[in-house]
C-alpha cells in the first residue's frame, strides 16, 4: 500500500503540474494581463521571468500538491473516479477559495477577476487530479 501510496502521489503530481501548465498557458496568463493588480512595472517586479524561475522550488511545491491531493484522497477513502471527482471537487474549490481570497485581502497581486478565473480552473484542475488519484489508489 506504500509504494501504491507513493507512485501514486508521483503521478498525480505530473497530472496536477501539467493540467495547471495548461490552464496558466491557455487561459490565466490572458486574464492575469487583462485584469493586473496594479501598473505593468508593479507586476514585472513581483513576477520571475521563466528563465530566473527556481527549479527545485517548483518541483517542492509540485510535489507538495500532489502527495497533499493524494493523502486526501486516501483519508476520504475515495477510490474512484466518481467518488475522487466527488471529494476532489469540494476539497479544490475549498483550497482554492481559501488560497486565492487570502492573497487577494492580504496582497497586490491578483485583482478579482483574477482571482475567481484562478479559483474555478485550479478547482477543476485539482477535481481532475483528486479523481486521478482516486482512481489510483482504487486500483487492484
Amino acid at each position: 500500500m506504500i509504494k501504491r501510496f507513493f507512485i501514486t502521489g508521483l503521478l498525480t503530481t505530473i497530472v496536477n503540474l501539467a493540467l495547471h501548465t495548461l490552464a496558466y498557458i491557455f487561459v490565466l496568463k490572458d486574464v492575469y494581463e487583462a485584469f493586473p493588480a496594479g501598473p505593468a512595472e508593479f507586476i514585472r517586479q513581483l513576477q520571475r521571468k521563466p528563465e530566473e524561475l527556481i527549479v527545485w522550488g517548483m518541483v517542492v511545491t509540485s510535489l507538495a500538491m500532489g502527495f497533499l491531493i493524494t493523502i486526501v484522497m486516501k483519508w476520504s477513502g475515495a477510490n474512484t473516479i466518481l467518488t475522487g471527482l466527488k471529494s476532489g471537487s469540494l476539497f479544490g474549490f475549498l483550497f482554492w477559495i481559501s488560497v486565492n481570497f487570502g492573497l487577494y485581502a492580504s496582497s497586490n497581486f491578483f485583482s478579482l477577476t483574477s482571482v475567481f478565473v484562478d479559483t474555478a480552473l485550479s478547482s477543476t484542475v485539482m477535481t481532475l487530479s483528486a479523481a486521478f488519484a482516486a482512481w489510483m489508489l482504487g486500483r487492484e
